[in-house]
């Protein structure tokens, strides 16, 4: 076999365990508004070959459901199952649950430590806020430039981050000896609904 055709092979498997391991399109699914209003939370990374995602979200009108969800004076969290997420490539799902430990840190978690606003008109249309992050149970806090959304009969916080996974006591995973590397850094972009009552103050939901 020449160089040439051996050179063609290894591009053929390399796209081929790509299309297995990681998929073929960028990143996760179009968000419009009526996303935005609800708790999501999507990972974005890469590898040498293309690009990947997992994301969970709910409706606003289900922001609840399958959460650990916590609206108080304390702050605002949600706690998500790692399980919950979708992968953009269904062959990824199980390196996920292993890479992220999920049988010993079933929750990815954001935390709002500082938000306690009083009255949601109080709140600024956009502005840095302290985030804790939690993957795999390690914990890391950032200063991150949010977004304030107003959703009618409630309001949603969202922004987005460049996280590194080794921050977590992650390392990223490799393929074929090596031939297919994921790259450290990933993109975190999520949202939480704020849940007010009728007087304004928090709301707490579990």
């Amino acid at each position: 076999m020449t160089i040439n055709a051996r050179n063609t092979v290894l591009t053929f498997l390399l796209f081929l365990s790509g299309s297995i391991v990681f998929p073929l399109f960028p990143e996760g699914k179009s968000r419009g508004e009526s996303a935005s209003c609800g708790n999501f939370l999507i990972i974005n990374g890469e590898s040498n070959v293309n690009r990947f995602s997992f994301s969970f979200e709910t409706r606003s009108d289900d922001f609840v459901s399958g959460l650990n969800y916590l609206s108080s004076q304390n702050g605002t969290e949600i706690m998500i199952p790692v399980r919950k997420f979708e992968a953009s490539n269904p062959h990824m799902y199980n390196d996920f649950l292993k890479q992220l430990h999920e049988h010993d840190y079933p929750y990815i978690s954001v935390r709002f430590p500082d938000l306690d606003p009083g009255k949601p008109e109080d709140l600024a249309k956009e502005g840095r806020y302290r985030v804790l992050i939690t993957l795999a149970g390690v914990r890391k806090q950032y200063s991150i430039d949010c977004e304030l959304i107003n959703c009618g009969d409630h309001y949603a916080i969202s922004g987005s981050e460049i996280l590194r996974l080794t921050d977590f006591n992650i390392s990223p995973p490799e393929k074929l000896n090596g031939l297919i590397k994921v790259k450290d850094e990933i993109k975190v972009s999520f949202g939480i609904i704020l849940n007010f009552t009728n007087d304004k103050s928090y709301a707490y939901s579990r």
